[in-house]
């Protein structure tokens, strides 16, 4: 081989090795001066000494991740929404840990003394850039666009944290669930799946690729807003929805003004603009939790078979 293509094909490999760990990171079991090495979604170099035992989470679906594969006591503060049931999945589990953020200030997240912080996309670059110059390990998780990357998110996590085992358990259980929904609702041909709408009380929601978006094609439907064009930055019209006809709406259910879901369904029925609509004709207004609809855990799982068997009741007759 020609010196100038080894050179390239070995510049290619190095390429290819490093992209492989992005987002990802590596446990390093023999350098001994880091228990985890790696790159978080964002880029930036993650290096955990020891083994955490102090883990602060900066958003709601690491709260769940964190209660999911590890135990009470290597966690050192959740955010405050895991509190609540509206819009969480893991109240009950969440009793177990005592302090909850709702200020997340450096000096307030550096107060609890923590070995590592798990942030996702959201919080601001300025919090995340003064608890890395306090010398704690900060590792971003960048918003997951379907279950595969949760699943990613979860191994993730799982090495960070030392938790491997108990972070495949977590994946297993849900891939069963998940197969559990296929077998069931699999055989629905993509033409015979019911369009459906989703609404937020400030509107619709579920954009093109985006999580709702797989959790509708894994419950064998169609997210009607993506098939109007609806992305993060395309908006979608209400004339473009009813020209869809959907056959369902899906209803939301948490409101941080008190809003309420039986005055959002009266709304909706009494609209001119719905009222000749096969969703509401039909009455398939169904309600799904949005702590299922909005989830970036492993609960997103639940979520599919919770849109699954409100739509199809028939072929969940056997369950309970």
């Amino acid at each position: 081989m020609p010196y100038n293509w080894l050179l390239y094909a070995l510049l290619v490999a190095g390429c290819l090795l490093l992209l492989t760990g992005c987002g990802n990171g590596t446990r390093v079991e023999s350098d001994g001066d880091a228990f985890y090495r790696g790159t978080d979604d964002t880029g930036a170099e993650v290096v955990v000494t020891e083994r955490p035992h102090r883990i602060v989470s900066l958003g709601r679906g690491m709260d769940e991740i964190l209660l999911g594969i590890a135990p009470p006591e290597q966690i050192a503060g959740l955010t405050s929404t895991v509190d609540d049931p509206g819009i969480s999945c893991m109240t009950e589990e969440a009793r177990a840990v005592s302090v909850k953020l709702k200020d997340r200030s450096p000096e307030r997240v550096a107060a609890l003394d923590p070995d590592l912080v798990l942030a996702i996309d959201g919080i601001p670059k300025e919090l995340v850039d003064s608890l890395r110059d306090l010398g704690i390990p900060v590792f971003v998780s960048r918003t997951p666009n379907n279950l595969e990357d949760i699943f990613a998110r979860i191994e993730t996590v799982g090495r960070l944290i030392g938790q491997e085992e108990n972070a495949a358990a977590r994946i297993a259980e849900k891939r069963a669930l998940l197969a559990d929904v296929e077998r069931r609702v699999g055989d629905i041909p993509e033409e015979e799946r019911p369009i459906v709408v989703a609404f937020a009380f400030s509107g619709v929601f579920g954009r093109k690729d985006g999580l709702f978006d797989d959790m509708c094609r894994r419950a064998s439907l169609r997210n009607g807003v993506a098939m109007a064009g609806l992305t993060a930055t395309t908006a979608v019209s209400m004339e473009q929805v009813v020209a869809l006809n959907p056959d369902v709406f899906l209803l939301p259910t948490w409101s941080t003004e008190g809003k309420t879901t039986e005055e959002f369904r009266e709304k909706l029925c009494r609209d001119p603009l719905f009222i000749h609509v096969k969703a509401v004709q039909e009455n398939h207004l169904y309600v799904v939790p949005d702590r299922y609809r909005y989830n970036t855990s492993q609960n997103a799982a639940d979520a599919v078979y919770a849109l699954a068997r409100a739509v199809y009741p028939e072929r969940f007759a056997d369950e309970k």
